[in-house]
C-alpha cells in the first residue's frame, strides 16, 4: 500500500506537543477527520489518540501478514475475503482499547473468522444452523460471548441480571444475544464468533422487532455503532437501519460513529428460516 503522507499542519502539532513518530498516523487520521482544534486537543492527550489505531498502521500490518487468512485456501471467495479483511482492521483498530498488542488482536480475530469458516463448511454454507431465540438472563455465559465478540469493553449499559434475547444452538450452546432498553434502543448484541455469518444476529432483531410491534414500545428500532465496524455497518443497512452524519458522543473514541433508526416492524419479516422464535 502506498505511503501515508502526515501533512505540514500535523507535523507542526505534533511537534508542539512532542508527540511520538508512533502517533503521527493517528494525529493525521484525527486531523483529516475533526480537524486542526480536536486535533490539537488530541495531540495533548496521547493516551485518548492512541485508543484507535490508524487505518494506515492495521491495513499495512494486515498486508504483512498474509498467514491470517490462510485457512481461506488458494482461490478463496472475494467477498469472504472482503469481510475478514474489513473484521480484522475493525479489530486491529481498537487494538489500543485493550491489553494486547496489533498482532495478537489480528491473530484473536483470525481465529475467530476461521472458526466461523470452518462452521459454515460443517454446516454446508451460511444461515444453515438451527437456532432457537427466547428470553434468557444476562448473566457469565452472555459476558463471555461479549468478551469474544468484542476485545475491547463495548460502550453498553446491559449486564448481570438484564433481560435479553437470546440464540441458542440444538444443543443449548449460546450463539448470541440482544439486549433491547426502553424506547426501542439496541444497546447490546454480541455473536459468538464461531457463529458469525448464520444470521444469529438477524434472528436476535427480528425477535426484538416483534417485542417493539406487540408492545407498541416504539415506531422505531435505534442503535449506535462505531465508525470503524465496517461489518456491522454493512450489517445493519442490509436490515434497513438509515444513518445519519458521523457525530463524536463521549461514550465513542476520537474517530467517532453513527446513529441508525430502522421503522418498527420491518426487521422481522427477514427471520431466518433457521430460525425459531418463542414469545
Amino acid at each position: 500500500m502506498a505511503d501515508l503522507v502526515i501533512s505540514e499542519a500535523v507535523r507542526s502539532i505534533a511537534s508542539e506537543f512532542q508527540l511520538s513518530d508512533k502517533l503521527l498516523p493517528n494525529l493525521q487520521e484525527a486531523f483529516d477527520i475533526q480537524g486542526k482544534s480536536k486535533a490539537r486537543a488530541l495531540a495533548g492527550n496521547p493516551t485518548a489518540l492512541g485508543k484507535v489505531c490508524s487505518t494506515y498502521e492495521v491495513s499495512k500490518r494486515i498486508g504483512e501478514r498474509q498467514d491470517l487468512l490462510s485457512f481461506l485456501g488458494e482461490a478463496p471467495d472475494e467477498s469472504e475475503v472482503k469481510h475478514c479483511h474489513e473484521r480484522l482492521l475493525f479489530c486491529g483498530r481498537y487494538s489500543g482499547k485493550t491489553d494486547k498488542s496489533l498482532d495478537e488482536a489480528l491473530e484473536m480475530a483470525a481465529a475467530g473468522l476461521k472458526a466461523a469458516h470452518e462452521t459454515a463448511a460443517a454446516a454446508g454454507g451460511r444461515c444453515r444452523v438451527e437456532m432457537t431465540v427466547r428470553r434468557g438472563i444476562f448473566g457469565a455465559e452472555h459476558a463471555q460471548c461479549r468478551s469474544l465478540a468484542f476485545q475491547y469493553t463495548p460502550a453498553c449499559s446491559a449486564g448481570p441480571g438484564d433481560s435479553v434475547w437470546e440464540a441458542r444452538g440444538k444443543e443449548g450452546n449460546l450463539l448470541g444475544y440482544l439486549n433491547l432498553e426502553g424506547g426501542g434502543y439496541i444497546d447490546d448484541v454480541s455473536v459468538h464468533p464461531a457463529y458469525q455469518g448464520q444470521h444469529v444476529a438477524t434472528a436476535l432483531f427480528a425477535a426484538a422487532d416483534e417485542e417493539v410491534c406487540n408492545g407498541n414500545l416504539s415506531d422505531s428500532l435505534s442503535l449506535d455503532v462505531r465508525a470503524a465496524n465496517s461489518p456491522a455497518l454493512c450489517f445493519y443497512e442490509y436490515l434497513g437501519f438509515a444513518f445519519g452524519p458521523l457525530r463524536f458522543p463521549s461514550f465513542l473514541d476520537w474517530d467517532g460513529g453513527y446513529s441508525g433508526q430502522v421503522p418498527a416492524g420491518q426487521i422481522r419479516t427477514r427471520k431466518p428460516p433457521t430460525a425459531t422464535i418463542e414469545a
